[in-house]
C-alpha cells in the first residue's frame, strides 16, 4: 500500500489516480495521521437494473418511458 500526503495528493492527483486505476491502494495521511484509503471500485457481477429506479417505482405507466415522454412533449408542442 503506498502512502501520501495531503499535500502530494493535490499536486500530484492524476498520477495517483492512474495508481489506484491500476489497483493499487492509497494511504492519504494529514500531519502524520491516516485520514483516508483510496481503492479501486469492485466491478459487480449484477448489471444495473432501471425498471424501478428512484420515484418511479411501481408505476405502471412508466414500463414505457419513451412512450410517456413522448405522450407529456405533444400536449405541449402540437405541429
Amino acid at each position: 500500500m503506498k502512502t501520501v500526503t495531503a499535500k502530494e495528493l493535490r499536486s500530484r492527483a492524476a498520477a495517483i489516480l492512474e495508481c489506484v486505476r491500476k489497483g493499487d491502494e492509497v494511504t492519504i495521511t494529514m500531519r502524520g495521521k491516516s485520514i483516508a484509503v483510496m481503492r479501486p471500485v469492485k466491478e459487480t457481477d449484477r448489471p444495473f437494473n432501471f425498471v424501478g429506479f428512484g420515484i418511479w417505482k411501481g408505476r405502471g405507466e412508466m414500463k414505457d418511458v419513451k412512450k410517456w415522454i413522448d405522450e407529456r412533449r405533444k400536449e405541449r408542442y402540437q405541429r
